[in-house]
């Protein structure tokens, strides 16, 4: 029985993903203080709302920058299977914070619609639709360097933070068509929007929640994945059959456990061979191989 882990990515993806991680925070604290300022000052409860989903993205960027640093860590004693699944737990805090956003959201905005007379609402100025449309433009820059860096690496945390960025900019949308509706005479669809936001970013928390809860539980990796693991094991001549392949997630990485069918007159020495041929073929071929563990069991 041998094992091998993989440094997934090289330093350069590594450092490029760090980037992106601060270039997205920037971003958030800047759209949120921008939104939060003008939707104050011009009562406008639909961009306030853009803006309270904004500061929710702070805290999670701050929890991914976090996470990023600590999972690229090396294994050692006290943790000798790495670091990679806080990358799981940091995707469930980012859908938890989301959660109590849309909550926070949601609430005011119900009641301002259902409870408020029509005559007293009054539609914000031309000055929060300019707000609108620069943050779904910020947001889909960001959001497409992010889900780059994600796939590079691999990295759980980074395609929280670009789903977070799409819901952004989805989010600013309907902003944008509220703040023009009401502008158009129609004062109460600045607090639907507001709900329309909320429901939207509950619709990616809880998305986040469920996909990243199963990291934590050790799910196995992606149907297709195991499948071309498979594949490219039964490629190999020495191998006869697999006798058992199991996978399971570590945040960035798949770690491989799988038993192969072999010659039973194989010497030590051609079996030592055999695995290194096993472990070195998924490692070329699959960039988000972390660990492979191969036991040969002759036939």
């Amino acid at each position: 029985m041998t094992t091998l882990s993989n440094v997934n990515g090289n330093e350069k993806c590594a450092g490029c993903a760090r980037s992106v991680m601060m270039i997205s925070a920037l971003a958030n604290v800047v759209m949120a203080f921008v939104k939060g300022f003008v939707g104050f000052m011009t009562g406008s409860k639909v961009l306030l709302a853009d803006a309270l989903h904004s500061g929710a993205d702070i805290i999670c960027g701050f929890f991914s920058i976090l996470s990023s640093w600590t999972s690229g860590k090396q294994s050692d004693q006290k943790h000798p299977y790495g670091y990679g699944k806080i990358e799981f737990f940091v995707g469930i805090v980012v859908g938890l914070v989301l959660i109590f956003a849309a909550a926070n959201i949601f609430i005011p905005s119900f009641k301002a619609f259902f409870l408020t007379p029509p005559v007293t609402v009054h539609a914000p100025p031309f000055i929060a639709l300019w707000v609108a449309l620069l943050s779904i433009y910020a947001n889909i820059v960001v959001s497409q360097l992010t889900l780059c860096a994600a796939k590079r690496v691999n990295s759980p945390a980074l395609d929280a933070i670009s789903a977070d960025n799409r819901s952004d900019a989805y989010s600013s949308v309907p902003v944008a068509l509220a703040i023009m509706g009401a502008q158009l005479g129609f004062p109460q669809l600045d607090s639907i929007g507001a709900i329309f936001v909320s429901i939207i970013i509950l619709k990616i928390a809880v998305t986040l929640v469920i996909k990243n809860y199963r990291g934590l539980m050790d799910a196995a990796a992606q149907p297709q994945e195991v499948q071309n693991i498979s594949k490219i094991v039964k490629s190999l001549p020495e191998v006869k059959d697999i006798g058992y392949l199991k996978t399971r997630l570590t945040g960035r990485n798949i770690w491989v456990d799988l038993q192969v069918l072999v010659d039973g007159k194989k010497t030590v020495s051609e079996a030592d061979l055999i695995c290194t041929r096993i472990r070195s073929a998924l490692i070329q071929k699959i960039n988000t191989i972390g660990n492979v563990q191969v036991t040969l069991k002759p036939v």
